[in-house]
């Protein structure tokens, strides 16, 4: 089949990729032409594990090749993929001008049968239905076609895997042979794939980012309420993560949620219920919960140091979550500019294994930038582990102890071994815990305890 994706994020491009390794003919399209001139020559933008071998293969067979969105009018395909970005602002009204553009270039076809047109992207309910009828305005009597709803549930850093193993399809159609065609399509995936309507598959997607966005914040909510109470939030994890009608996954507290999606489908899934007049205020008030977590944090450094306005720190991780260099909504630009905010005189270093540049525009620019976790923490007077990077746990109590002036660290993710970090004299602060944490005299792990991410979500 000859498949054409337009939007080449993480998303899109996972997905031409992957659909060309299954035997198909992509087209790769995007408004960025530098972008598509660096994806020709095998420049992947982005750090995802197994895109770039993938990317490459199947280039180099011809089943892959990539074109600016101004030649989407001459495309033969026979199924659209819509990736395109849908940005929210901050009052979550959702900017659709990209998928509106991409839409508008989409070819008229006289010939060669039915057209599907597929919206992967996360959109407001009723966003599906609007691309059939300005199709309709614009299209010839005879092109037929038939516009779909599939919205996507990978995660960044997993987008790969998550796309040949997904845990679920869901094909969001109004007619039973675009539904048909869909789920031939994707019948060579061993996940079950529901079949609904379009608007139930918009809701749904926005449905989902919102409950994660409900339980991370109720999580960090109880977090500091075992920390008033003297309990310790990750015994309170696995107990919660035992019960089958909780489950393990999303349950880590620590510095909140943030990333391109959860964030942004939750602030538009408020807006639009509000018009609705189906208010959301339980996601309402998750999304204020969240907005408040840094300020958490900053007190906590305020308690731990005398006078910060005076002190070095330094920020391990910046990046939204372990595995990516997305920067958008990262909780370490709002905890950056909370604290060079309420303390002028306070020296911030910073280092992340992968967010690079992207880091370096992002974040505020009184932040330095390190090449190295020693070079972040030489001299700190303090550190906060804001992202969950493997490399942090492998840093031993000496190390920390030799290369800051205080070996006082604050772990954001409850990431680090505190209790054998205190008894080493570091002294390691968690989120939802004392200080010193207590040691627990039986084994609690168990096997879902290392897949229990704080910020894990889906991209799409």
């Amino acid at each position: 089949m000859r498949i054409a994706v337009v939007g080449m994020n993480v998303i899109g491009l996972t997905t031409g990729a992957g659909f060309a390794e299954l035997g198909h003919y992509v087209e790769c399209y995007d408004q960025d032409a530098g972008h598509i001139d660096r994806l020709a020559n095998g420049v992947i933008e982005f750090r995802e594990p197994g895109l770039e071998p993938l990317v490459i293969r199947n280039a180099r067979a011809g089943r892959l090749c990539f074109r600016t969105e101004q030649e989407l009018p001459n495309s033969d395909a026979e199924v659209f993929f819509l990736t395109v970005g849908t940005p929210s602002g901050d009052d979550g009204n959702v900017q659709l001008g990209q998928l509106w553009t991409a839409v508008d270039r989409l070819p008229e076809w006289r010939e060669g049968g039915k057209r599907i047109v597929v919206v992967k992207s996360a959109v407001p309910v009723g966003t599906s239905d609007r691309v059939e009828s300005r199709l309709r305005r614009r299209l010839s009597a005879d092109c037929e076609f038939g516009v779909a709803s599939l919205p996507e549930f990978s995660r960044e850093g997993t987008a790969v895997r998550d796309f040949f193993e997904p845990s679920h399809i869901v094909i969001g159609s109004n007619d039973d042979d675009t539904a048909e065609r869909l789920r031939l399509l994707h019948g060579r995936f061993s996940a079950p794939i529901l079949g609904t309507d379009r608007r139930s598959a918009e809701l749904g997607k926005l449905a989902a980012n919102g409950y994660l966005a409900v339980k991370l914040s109720y999580a960090n909510e109880i977090a500091a309420l075992a920390e008033q109470t003297g309990a310790d939030y990750p015994a309170i994890e696995r107990m919660l993560g035992l019960d089958p009608r909780i489950g393990p996954l999303y349950l880590g507290a620590g510095l909140g949620f943030g990333g391109p999606n959860v964030p942004k489908d939750a602030r538009s899934l408020v807006r639009m219920a509000e018009g609705a007049g189906a208010p959301q205020t339980l996601l309402a008030a998750a999304l204020r919960a969240n907005a408040m977590l840094p300020m958490r944090l900053v007190r906590k450094l305020e308690a731990a140091l005398s006078g910060p306005s005076r002190r070095r720190v330094a920020l391990l991780g910046v990046a939204f979550k372990a595995g990516s260099e997305e920067m958008r909504e990262a909780p370490s630009i709002r905890l950056a500019t909370e604290l060079l905010r309420r303390h002028s005189g306070i020296q911030l270093t910073a280092y992340d294994p992968s967010a690079g540049e992207t880091a370096r525009q992002a974040l505020p620019n009184a932040v330095q930038l390190c090449e190295t976790a020693e070079e972040a923490l030489r001299g700190a007077d303090a550190a906060i582990l804001v992202t969950e990077w493997p490399e942090f746990r492998r840093i031993a109590p000496d190390k920390f102890k030799s290369w800051m002036r205080r070996p006082i660290i604050l772990d954001g993710r409850n990431a680090l071994d505190s209790v054998m970090l205190n008894s080493q004299g570091v002294v390691c602060i968690g989120v939802g815990r004392l200080p010193e944490s207590r040691a627990v005299p039986f084994d609690l792990s168990s096997p879902f305890e290392s897949q229990t991410p704080s910020t894990n979500e889906p991209t799409g």
